[in-house]
């Protein structure tokens, strides 16, 4: 009797551990697996959202910092973290000082990059910037291994205006991490702002542009015809004079350039130009530095002759800010310097402060845009 008793305690008590370890699972959280088609139209998988990301891209932080408080502690592998504006590198550093201590972890650019460097810092995904050929063998490699790869812009974006293609890319960084709430809030603030000035250009007489990229002793490098920017130009009103040049960016000649004589001149610039006398504006740069700069810029060679430097349409903006995720900043920019009285109400400052208030975790202070103003130069 003693015998069946304790059988059917031990028995009732199976039963109370397996009901309790079914009722555990059933209650603990589970990771759906993550799937969707990134922007080389390629299909991704990922177990979880990813806690540790290696990248191409130094200036995805800027990305980051938009959808997650702590953008730092994501990255554990970068190239080139010298692209990020350094007075914004400086401000990521007084909050995370951790930046300091992520390792470069390949190249900009898939000829400079290696699996092996990537695979060391041990990601959950390497997330590249655009697609090219390049990347396909780095890509099965690094898949062969366990690591995703991720193209945040590429064939899928082609023909995509710049809102499309900014708010697209943030969206998939925001499956990628698990913040796809995050990305969708500021694609929704982002869109509005692109449409009104897309809406309002359509049908419009462009104007001339000449866009002296990273700007410095000796004029003009400008953006060729499979630069975005020179598409993003054409929707904010303009046409680049270097529209036609082929490939990716190219050098005017002084004739050219003088004979052409644009309507409007904007010089690109940075930091990392102060060392060779070039425009030097961006985080934590004062307005009178940068205006220093860029009259010492235009008051050189062919650009002092220019009808658009002498008579007070030449600006100035950050290269780093046109190539980020924040090129909206940059996109009012061009159109209110390409046709003021159409877009007098457009304030990139206004944009810019309520970006760094609902999105930004680090904020983004410092001068990256301004006017010539044309009494600087010599007489």
């Amino acid at each position: 009797m003693a015998g069946k008793r304790a059988a059917s305690l031990l028995a009732a008590l199976f039963l109370l551990i397996a009901f309790g370890a079914l009722s555990f699972i059933s209650i603990s959280p589970a990771h759906a697996e993550i799937r969707f088609t990134d922007a080389a139209g390629l299909e991704v998988r990922l177990a979880k959202p990813a806690e540790r990301i290696a990248t191409n891209e130094s200036l995805l932080i800027l990305s980051l910092a938009l959808i997650e408080a702590d953008p730092i502690s994501r990255i554990v592998g970068w190239a080139a973290p010298q692209r990020i504006d350094r007075g914004y590198y400086n401000d990521l550093k007084q909050r995370f000082p951790a930046i300091d201590a992520i390792p470069v972890a390949g190249g900009v650019v898939a000829s400079k990059t290696s699996p092996e460097a990537i695979l060391a810092v041990r990601p959950d995904v390497y997330v590249v910037s655009i697609w090219d050929h390049g990347w396909t063998e780095i890509a099965a490699t690094l898949e062969s291994a366990g690591v995703p790869v991720v193209f945040l812009d590429g064939p899928h974006n082609d023909g995509s205006g710049p809102a499309d293609t900014t708010i697209f890319s943030l969206e998939l960084l925001g499956k990628v991490i698990g913040r796809e709430a995050e990305a969708r809030a500021f694609g929704a603030f982002l869109r509005p702002h692109y449409q009104r000035i897309t809406e309002r250009t359509k049908g419009i007489a462009r104007k001339s542009v000449l866009v002296d990229a990273h700007a410095g002793a000796i004029c003009c490098s400008t953006p060729g015809r499979e630069n975005r920017m020179t598409d993003y130009l054409r929707l904010a009103g303009g046409e680049s004079i270097g529209a036609d040049m082929l490939g990716y960016d190219g050098r005017l000649s002084a004739e050219f350039v003088l004979e052409r004589d644009p309507d409007v001149y904007i010089a690109t610039g940075g930091p990392h130009l102060a060392a060779q006398g070039g425009l030097v504006l961006g985080g934590d740069v004062d307005a009178e530095a940068a205006s220093q700069s860029f009259a010492r810029v235009v008051s050189n060679d062919v650009r002092a002759n220019l009808t658009a430097v002498r008579e007070g349409r030449a600006h100035a903006l950050s290269h780093q800010l046109s190539i980020s995720v924040l090129n909206i900043l940059v996109f009012e920019c061009y159109a209110k310097w390409i046709h003021p009285e159409l877009f007098a109400d457009i304030d990139p400052s206004k944009t810019l402060a309520e970006i760094n208030s609902r999105f930004l975790s680090v904020p983004l202070k410092g001068t990256f845009w301004l006017d010539f103003d044309a009494a600087r130069l010599p007489q």
